[in-house]
């Protein structure tokens, strides 16, 4: 089994070159697992994965690479157990450090080899040494081996070379693409192609009597080098809800909620996300935050039947520099209010630091 790590942050392009990628790897027979975190920006249904062959696994609590550490490697044994893929793609959230995801899973007794770390960026969004995270940045572009510079059609020539000259500054070794996920297919194609060729690579350690030596990184915690706080909570909630009122709640809740954070951190960078499942339907609300200021999404997937009047309603978040007590007040309070102006009865979940947690889709 081959692995690709395809990160970036918010906004990159990662949804657009990874579904490209799968179906430039479906076409050639191969194999599929797909290891997607909700932290990060891909909303792939996972039906939709199922119909073309492929294992789709989300992990929702927290970072892959921290917090989640145990459920990725158990995750991974059990998608070799049961569809022993050809290629797995994992897609890390953009504030996961990509060494420390690799050597997690060359913990794992399982034989696979590791293409080189992919890293995409928003050639018109990003300003060369310019982060509300800086420390985390460093250590993150520093360990990137292949730096795709996307969406260039939106950027004049000056700009493209002044991002390349930061890489280059930053990691002498990197490799740089200029492309445009949306529109060029024929640099999916060179994408797919350096992820696939063969050579010199690092290995697990089942793999290991061959004399390779895995790379060995420092250990560092991604969320105390970007100061990423992270919650998951989940309520049980009773009542009466249709589809449209249920989309317009968490509309409410999640700008509301994104709101008070922003008035702690203005310039926070990261996600606050909720979902429900109301009949046939399961309603996923996202905020992502960057420098560039807030944006909201609705998605209503199709789903089987649920319960009529008992809902589980799903909040994650993971943003900069907020200490964690803050953000379960903010949300405790905002939950709270909307839910109960709705005439909604509703009781927080326990939950365990270490439990797997999965929220459709």
């Amino acid at each position: 089994m081959k692995v690709f790590q395809i990160g970036g942050f918010l906004g990159s392009g990662k949804t657009t070159t990874i579904i490209k990628l799968i179906d430039r790897l479906a076409a050639d027979g191969k194999k599929i697992a797909l290891i997607l975190n909700e932290v990060g920006e891909i909303g792939i249904d996972d039906a939709t994965l199922k119909k073309a062959g492929i294992s789709s696994k989300e992990l929702t609590n927290g970072c892959i690479c921290c917090t989640l550490a145990a459920n990725l490697r158990l995750t991974v044994s059990e998608i070799v157990k049961n569809r022993n893929p050809d290629i797995l793609i994992i897609e890390p959230p953009g504030l996961a450090l990509s060494n420390q995801v690799r050597d997690e899973l060359l913990a794992i007794d399982v034989a696979m080899s590791f293409a080189p770390i992919v890293m995409l960026v928003d050639a018109s969004k990003f300003t060369p040494g310019l982060s509300h995270i800086p420390n985390f940045t460093d250590h993150q572009y520093s360990q990137t081996e292949i730096v795709g510079i996307n969406k260039i059609d939106l950027v004049d020539e000056k700009k493209i070379e002044s991002i390349e000259a930061y890489f280059k500054e930053m990691n002498l070794d990197v490799y740089i693409i200029r492309m445009s996920a949306a529109n060029d297919e024929a640099v999916i194609d060179k994408i797919y192609e350096m992820l696939t060729r063969t050579g010199e690579e690092i290995v697990s350690k089942i793999d290991m009597q061959s004399g390779l030596r895995p790379k060995v990184t420092p250990e560092t915690n991604s969320i105390e080098i970007s100061n990423v706080t992270k919650y998951l909570e989940i309520y049980s909630v009773s009542g009466e809800l249709t589809v449209k009122s249920a989309g317009t709640l968490l509309e409410n809740i999640v700008s509301a909620i994104g709101l008070e954070i922003s008035k702690i951190n203005s310039f926070f960078v990261g996600r606050i996300e909720m979902g429900i499942k109301v009949d046939d339907t399961f309603i996923k609300v996202s905020q992502t935050a960057d420098i560039n200021g807030r944006k909201t999404e609705t998605e209503y997937i199709t789903r089987e039947e649920s319960v009529k009047g008992n809902y589980e309603l799903c909040f994650l978040a993971a943003v900069t520099n907020v200490q964690k007590e803050k953000i379960a007040e903010i949300v405790d309070q905002t939950v709270g209010i909307f839910l109960m102006s709705k005439k909604l009865t509703f009781e927080k979940q326990i939950q365990k630091e270490d439990s797997k947690i999965l929220i459709e889709p």
